[in-house]
Parts: structure tokens; sequence; C-alpha cells
């Protein structure tokens, strides 16, 4: 039987229909694998078991059922809006913030659907995200309603990151692209993804959004119906999503139109598709911002009493650096849950490893762009925080840069590739993650079904980390959210482990042989740098 990955002479190349088969079946097999990873952790979490779930889930609630702009109120801590929704929805907090308390002392959503006022912080929010997950909340307010809202948020969320694995398999020929994938897709990106909460699919769309626009603004001329489809798909998401998702695009457009490929700016201002879609995130934009100044949802309410200086503020703003890398990774629950230094210490040197090694082999432009994309994810979020310290206190989180971050590691792993990492160590080094990495994400997964069963006191031993025992268990029992996550991981680093295996064999020319031009040859889809390879006499069979 041929490989497909191989490069044969033109007339045994994939046909264009086996070609778009073949990516289906990833397409599949990777969605599969991220669904039931996102929704194991849907399963396990109680209710209003990631940060401000609960106020999400009434937001959503109040959309679905027609309160799409509710008047800004000071419903929640100085911010927010009142929504009327089921009273099954409306449930006070016992345990958040308290590591030690599991939460069997909550009360669980229920059926009723007495219409109920409630609070919520998220309630000037901008509705689309709502308008997509609040319906199952209004028709079944218990359980099966919160469930099938996760369900649909991870769905969305499996679904970009499945597009973004098979971008990266079509286009990254040497494999460290899919080691990105695997560093960038952290346990605080699943945790997120799964429950109702507009911040896990930004992240997602991040992911999809930076796998895709890498190639179509910086790779070489080909096909791009798809990477233009998949890039303004993630890039609507970004725009209308929460508020920082138009520094997102605008980080990314000045990180990458600057210089742009001349056949490529040429290319994407004559194509429809692409000014259509540039026109739509353009005006969802607008619409974006023309809601936030009318539902003032710049208002973050007061989370602080101390009145700092700048300075004072700058100083613990870099003393929270600490805690953002480590939130990244993943602190979860309430933010309550830190699991034992060395997973947060390992993924941490994986993602420095990766961002160094984009540093290494990046020429000076590449080198300047990275640069563009850590100051949007990193200095303007810090510096905006010191700024607002007075009116709102310290309110940033690790998982909100997320969304531009992995934007970082994907483009180090990208350039990389380009300037000639040879394809023995991208794999090597993609199959470490996989080795390192997705066993960490069901530890994690395990450690905080732990705290959310049974509690973590504070000498916790290891003969207490049994996510099967405890006062609470998930709706669904304790083993399947496991078996779950244990599928989706598998299936998910098998796929990792046999994409690298392809772009070993489609690479049997040294590194030191290729010429630049050459290197970028390897992000055309696969299949179609072959034909023009062999009009050229230039054609190798291995």
């Amino acid at each position: 039987m041929p490989d497909p990955g191989r490069v044969t002479p033109p007339a045994a190349a994939a046909s264009p229909a086996a070609t778009t088969s073949a990516a289906r079946r990833h397409w599949a097999l990777a969605f599969a694998a991220f669904f039931l990873i996102i929704f194991a952790w849907s399963m396990a979490a109680p209710y209003d078991g990631t940060p401000d779930e609960r106020e999400h889930i009434v937001r959503a609630a109040g959309v679905a059922a027609g309160q799409i702009a509710p008047p800004p109120a000071a419903a929640k801590k100085g911010t927010g809006a009142f929504q009327t929704v089921p009273g099954g929805l409306v449930r006070e907090q016992c345990w958040q913030f308290k590591k030690d308390v599991s939460a069997a002392c909550a009360q669980p959503p229920g059926s009723d659907d007495t219409p109920t006022r409630a609070g919520t912080g998220a309630g000037r929010y901008f509705p689309a995200y709502y308008a997509l997950v609040g319906a199952p909340t209004v028709l079944w307010p218990g359980w099966s309603g919160v469930l099938l809202a996760r369900m649909i948020s991870a769905l969305c969320c499996a679904a970009l990151l499945a597009c973004a694995y098979v971008v990266i398999r079509n286009r990254s020929r040497r494999g460290l692209m899919m080691g990105a994938l695997v560093v960038v897709t952290t346990p605080m990106a699943v945790h997120m993804a799964s429950a109702v909460n507009p911040n896990g699919l930004e992240i997602a769309a991040g992911i999809a959004f930076f796998s895709a626009v890498i190639p179509l603004l910086l790779g070489p001329p080909g096909p791009r119906r798809g990477l233009i489809l998949l890039v303004g798909i993630s890039a609507l998401l970004l725009a209308i999503l929460r508020q920082t998702g138009p520094l997102w695009l605008a980080t990314a457009f000045v990180a990458f139109a600057f210089p742009l490929r001349r056949g490529n700016l040429v290319g994407l201002l004559r194509d429809r598709a692409a000014q259509l879609w540039a026109g739509g995130i353009v005006l969802s934009t607008l619409v974006v911002l023309a809601w936030s100044v009318r539902q003032q949802t710049s208002d973050l309410g007061n989370y602080s009493a101390d009145r700092l200086t700048y300075g004072q503020a700058a100083l613990r703003e870099a003393d929270r650096w600490r805690g953002y890398l480590d939130q990244i990774v993943g602190v979860t629950s309430w933010l309550d849950t830190r699991m034992p230094a060395p997973p947060y210490l390992i993924w941490q040197l994986v993602a420095g490893a990766l961002l160094l090694i984009g540093v290494v082999w990046g020429s000076t432009l590449d080198r300047w762009r990275l640069l563009v994309l850590l100051g949007g994810g990193v200095a303007v979020p810090s510096l905006m925080q010191i700024a607002l310290v007075n009116e709102s206190g310290f309110v940033t989180q690790g998982r909100y840069m997320l969304p531009m971050l992995v934007g970082v590691l994907l483009y180090a792993a990208w350039t990389a590739e380009q300037r000639g990492f040879e394809t023995a160590r991208a794999r090597s080094f993609s199959r470490l993650a996989v080795l390192l990495l997705l066993p960490i994400q069901l530890f994690c997964l395990a450690y905080t079904m732990v705290r959310w069963q049974n509690g973590l006191p504070a000498n916790i031993g290891l003969s207490s980390l049994n996510p099967l025992a405890g006062d609470w268990h998930p709706v669904v029992g304790s083993v399947i959210p496991l078996l779950s996550a244990s599928l989706g991981l598998v299936l998910f680093g098998w796929l990792v482990w046999t994409t690298t295996r392809s772009a070993a064999s489609d690479d049997p020319t040294p590194t030191a042989e290729r010429s630049d031009t050459e290197s970028t040859e390897l992000f055309r889809p696969a299949g179609t740098h072959l034909q023009s390879a062999g009009a050229q006499g230039g054609l190798r069979s291995t």
C-alpha cells in the first residue's frame, strides 16, 4: 500500500478526492480526541465548578429567554446586571476558594423553572456566545441543561482544535508545530473549554487562528480557501467573545503583516472570500465596541480597597507573573487548586525550550515578530492592569492571556521549521511533549476531581489522592470522566506520534542540503507541492 505521506511520481500521487477524504478522516479523529478530553472535565465538575461559571450560566439563560441587553446595574461587586432565569439555576456558593471543603455542601442545579431575578457579573457582556449555549439551561434548568450547555461549548472548542490539528498536519512537514499544539493545549485551556464560559472558546479560537494565519500570511503562495475560512471563523470569534479579542487581532496583524510576502498580499487582496471575511470581522469588532460603550462593559467593579502608586502596582504585577505562568498551565477549579510543583515545572520547561528554539533558529525578522506577539500577550495586559488597579483591583489571570500566548509558541515552532530545524529533532521534541505532557493532563483532571469530591486538606498525603472516593461525586459517576479523558489523550497522542513519523518519511534530505526556498515548500498542503516538484524535474522518491 502506498504511503500518502511520501513523495511519489505524479502518476501515483494522491488524487484531490483522496486528499480531501484523508483530511476529513484526520479531522474526525482529532475532533473525537479533543471532545473526549474536554467533555471529561465537563462531566467531572460540580455546578459552578470553574471560575464564574454560574455567572455565565445565568447570563446564558437570560439571553435565551430574550433578555439580550439588560440595564447595567451594580449586581455583582459593583458591575454586571440582573437577569430573570429559572430558579433551579440560582445557587449559593459554599466551597469555592475553600480548597479543603468538597462540593458536597452545595445545592445542585434543579428543575425548578420559577422565574427568579439573579444578579450576574456577566450581565453586560456581548450576547453571541450566550445565545449559542443558553437554550438548554432554560428548557432543562437542572443537570441535563447544564451538561448540554457545557457539551455545546465543548463541541465548538473541539471542532476548532481539530481544524488546527489538520492545518498543522498539512502545513508543518517537520512536525515541530505538532509538538507546539500539544504544548499550547494546556490543562487550563481544556478546563475552561469544558465550562460555560466564553474564555474557553476564546482560547480554542486563538489556537485555531494562529495555526492558520501563520501559513496564510507567511507561507508560500498556494491553495488558501480552507485557511481563509478557518482564519475568518476564529478571528470573528476572537472579535466577539471577550473585550480583549480586538487587541489580540491587532497584535497579530502588526506582527505578521509587516513585511508581508508580496505574493500572499496580492492574492489575498484579490480574493473575494478574504475580502468578505475581513469586512465581516471589522464590522463585528465595531459592533462589539459600540455594545461595550452602551452596556459599560469596561466597568469591572471594584475588587480592591488599596490605593497604589504606579510603581507599587508595577512591582506587585511583576510578582504576580509567577502565578500567571502556573495559571496558564492549570490552577484549576476556582483558582483554588494548585497542583504539586513538578507538573508546572515540566510544562514550563517544555514551553520555554520551544520558545528558545524559535529565537535561536529564527532570523532577525522572526525575533521581531516574536517580540511583538509577546508584547501583545504580556506587556499590554500588564500595563493595563497597572493603569486600572485602583479602579478594579488585580483582576488579571493567566488564562486571559492564553489566546495570545499560544501564538507565540506556534510561531516559534513555525519559524524554526522554516529556518532549518532538523526533522529528526522536531520529531523527538514532539514525541517527548506527548510523553511528558499528556500524562500531566490526566493527572490534573484526577487531582481536581479529588479537590471537588473530597477537598484538599493542608497535610494531604498520597493515600488521599483517590479520584474515585469522596463525599461528592459527579452526576455521571467518577469513572466515566477518567475513562473519557484517558481515551481522548491516547488518541491525541497517537495522532501526534503518527504525524511526526509521516513528517520524517517526507523529509529524507539532510537539512544542510536545503535552501530556505526549498524549506518553505514544506508548508503547502500535503500533495500540493508534489506536482510542481515533478514539473521541475526535482522529484525525489523514498
